[in-house]
């Protein structure tokens, strides 16, 4: 029997850094397989930033889906070398299942909330760096509530009620999100409008770490956990939505949100807004 010491959890640690590796290669070679389009013409010879940003967001999910699968069931303990290499083999077929669903559900979402005209076009065609924005911004949001349904100890049916449950909240944050901005957030994203892409792709990063929170750890039963998410919900569409005013009131006083985005399209009010609503989605991660 193998005792892991300080030195063997070493060589445990460097495993997986070079199995994250390899899963983020395998990810590169599944978005190919994925999508109607050549990705390395699109990157290298176009020059397209649209695809660019999406991608970006599309490999950080990859990342956190392997974070996920590797800490999910951290309560097994590794007495030998059968166990690591059973544990390894393990975690990196629930990640290679999450680059999949990944991969899915982005189509799912592109269909679900920019419902409106087409992703592909969007962002090859028009190079829609605002499309693209929201784009890495779902993919990093359904990276997380993958992370969050196989955290913890649970069945194989709760981790997908739960991972379903997060995915219809993103869907219909989207929404609640159009509703409360003062802008057509589908028109000003499809005319190009970076800073409505981009602050809308935030807000739904935000969601993804609150929903996070709501689905990660061991399943105790039914109306426990589902009244733990659906408090998060509720902390998610309203803690979110009066947040954001407030912060743009705070630290950029006197805005007129609909001017500076639908008009100036000003990446200023995204930049600061979206990354304080992703900062205060950490705060609810971390301290509630």
């Amino acid at each position: 029997m193998i005792n892991f010491t300080e030195t063997a959890e070493l060589y445990y640690g460097m495993l997986y850094i070079v199995l994250g590796i390899a899963v983020l290669a395998l990810s590169k070679v599944i978005v190919n397989l994925m999508t109607p389009y050549k990705i390395n013409k699109e990157l290298v010879h176009s020059d397209n930033q649209a695809l660019g940003v999406t991608l970006a967001g599309y490999y950080a999910g990859v990342v956190i889906v392997f974070l996920g699968a590797v800490i999910g069931d951290s309560s097994r303990e590794l007495d030998n070398l059968t166990d690591l290499v059973v544990e390894a083999g393990m975690d990196l077929g629930y990640a290679v299942l999450g680059i999949f669903v990944l991969n899915l559900c982005r189509k799912l979402v592109d269909l679900a909330i920019l419902y409106r005209f087409s992703t592909v076009k969007e962002i090859i065609t028009d190079r829609n760096i605002g499309t693209g924005a929201v784009e890495a911004g779902a993919m990093i949001a359904t990276a997380l509530m993958i992370a969050g349904a196989v955290q913890g100890t649970g069945s194989f049916l709760s981790t997908l009620v739960f991972f379903v449950l997060g995915l219809l909240l993103l869907i219909l944050f989207s929404h609640f999100h159009a509703f409360l901005t003062p802008y057509d957030d589908h028109a000003e994203i499809e005319k190009d409008n970076v800073a409505a892409g981009a602050y809308l792709g935030f807000s739904l990063v935000a969601l993804g770490i609150i929903v996070l929170k709501a689905t990660a750890g061991d399943f105790i039963s039914w109306g426990y956990n589902l009244s733990w998410f659906a408090g998060y919900a509720v902390i998610g569409f309203l803690g979110l939505a009066v947040l954001q005013k407030m912060i743009l009131i705070i630290f950029l006083p006197g805005a007129n949100i609909e001017e500076e985005i639908s008009r100036d399209r000003n990446l200023n009010i995204a930049w600061i807004g979206g990354t304080m609503s992703v900062g205060i989605a950490a705060l609810i991660f971390f301290l509630l």
